[in-house]
């Protein structure tokens, strides 16, 4: 009992708590090596924070007591944030310029009152000690819980494929460019007619599907892509959760496409943003969606400081050379590696079919860049609702569509390629938000063989890979009746 209110245990456990809790929160979608290696830094920055308080101090419980207070507010800050958003009466508080100083001034004045409390120190050491031991205990038994249900509950999609039909494996290119407007929305609302475009994709023997997305939101869309069917609706569409869209990941990360092209015997080639069964996305970080470890790591206040006000240090007064090329490039950074990873694929020869998945932030912004490829400045990059900035965005991508299709179809002339997005610009500042061009995407797909079913049926996304596998591999797949819902990310 005494060495618990004599050693600081609860500095060590701090960590622990902090990757243990987010493991329960984000259950099946973190690696345990990642969950490790983020915990081990923290560890190591919770000790040479000690190291630094306790050599001024030379006070060992003070040292500690300081070092967990501090240490715990600035882990937990997002969460702390949240909350505060979700509570009424504080909402005032939600603001870095409110919530930053308030924490700060509670660090003071608990400084101020645990050096004054001496006596008191063994025995808030014996408190979160015992405290922070029972946390762990708590969510280590949460998250053994959630591992054997998770087997328990695994289900099995069958949409009713017949691999007895398979009577071709041609590789499988599948292009998507995040956030592609349709034609019409161009037309009508951009005052741009995209011909140069569809008419390139015609004379390289691409054709049209006229396809509509059913969901104005990446996540909810990719996930009814992928499994041939509609999300479920056990969510709020007007306030998604985390829990949510990370439902979404799941369902990507498991879709019975996948599935499908693997029973044929395909290899997957994943050059994306999302996980696919054991093929990681290809990067462990990206602009748009928390995935791997960020979703651990973004609510650590310098994190979700840079997430929300970071654009301070991209330009102007206060900009940072470093800061702004680590964070505010990434994106295209992203880009550009998807690019080179789809091409690099194509001129590659294996002994097994691929299925080749390359997903764009093209023309989603940030808009990196204009219609010549030169950078935009850093405040344009974030000017989301600017049409100008979004449609010279486009252009470029153009140059990227052409790049891939020419390369493509140079090196692996038998191939299906997929050209489509999976929703249209959304930005349009309309009542509701929910207007009919959120939906309004393109689709060019490319049959060596040309043989093009009827596609009076297919009218949506959702539909898509029904069509394909009907089209280029001896299926009946019935498609399924085109809807559109609304989500508010």
């Amino acid at each position: 009992m005494q060495p618990l209110k004599k050693i600081p245990f609860f500095l060590f456990l701090l960590p622990v708590f902090f990757c243990l809790h987010g493991s329960v929160e984000n259950y099946g979608y973190l690696n345990p090596e990642e969950v490790l290696w983020l915990g081990l830094q923290i560890e190591a920055g919770i000790a040479l924070f000690f190291g630094v308080i306790l050599f001024f101090s030379r006070n060992l419980l003070f040292s500690s007591l300081v070092v967990f207070f501090t240490s715990a507010w600035y882990l937990f800050f997002g969460a702390i944030q949240d909350w505060i958003k979700s509570t009424g009466p504080l909402n005032f508080l939600r603001s870095y310029s409110i919530l930053v100083p308030v924490l700060v001034i509670a660090t003071l004045l608990w400084i101020l009152w645990i050096k004054r409390k001496k006596k008191l120190q063994p025995v808030l050491v014996y408190y979160f000690n015992i405290l922070l031991l029972l946390f762990c205990i708590a969510d280590g038994v949460m998250l053994l819980n959630k591992q054997q249900n998770a087997v328990r509950t695994k289900t099995v999609k069958n949409s009713g494929f017949d691999l007895s039909g398979v009577k071709q494996k041609p590789n499988v290119y599948f292009l998507l460019f995040d956030e592609y407007a349709g034609y019409k929305s161009l037309k009508d609302s951009f005052a741009f007619a995209n011909d140069s475009l569809y008419e390139f994709l015609r004379r390289k023997d691409f054709r049209v599907l006229p396809l509509h997305s059913n969901y104005d939101y990446t996540p909810f869309s990719m996930s009814s892509i992928f499994n041939m069917r509609y999300v479920d609706s056990n969510y709020d569409h007007r306030l998604l959760t985390q829990a949510d869209i990370q439902r979404r990941f799941g369902e990507i990360r498991n879709a019975e496409v996948f599935s499908l092209f693997k029973n044929m015997g395909y290899e997957l080639e994943n050059y994306s943003i999302f996980d696919i069964s054991e093929h990681p996305a290809l990067s462990g970080s990206n602009p748009i969606f928390p995935i791997h470890s960020v979703l651990l790591s973004n609510k650590i206040f310098h994190n979700r400081f840079m997430k929300d006000l970071g654009w301070i240090f991209m330009s102007g007064r206060f900009e940072l050379s470093f800061i702004r090329n680590h964070y505010l490039y990434r994106g295209d950074n992203f880009n550009k590696k998807a690019e080179e990873k789809v091409i690099s694929s194509a001129k590659s020869k294996g002994s097994s079919p691929r299925f080749c998945y390359g997903h764009f932030f093209l023309p989603h912004g940030a808009y990196y860049r204009d219609s010549a490829g030169n950078y935009n400045s850093p405040s344009q990059m974030q000017d989301l609702f600017n049409k100008p900035l979004y449609l010279s965005y486009l252009k470029y991508t153009n140059t990227v569509i052409r790049s891939l299709v020419n390369n493509i179809v140079s090196a692996d002339p038998g191939a299906v390629v997929v050209v489509m997005s999976d929703h249209g610009f959304y930005n349009y500042l309309s009542p509701g938000d929910d207007d009919p061009y959120n939906y309004d995407g393109f689709c060019h797909v490319r049959f060596p063989d040309k043989n093009y079913l009827p596609d009076e049926d297919v009218r949506s996304n959702v539909n898509f890979f029904r069509y394909l596998f009907n089209c280029e591999f001896g299926q009946k797949l019935p498609y399924l009746k085109d809807s559109t819902v609304f989500v508010n990310e």
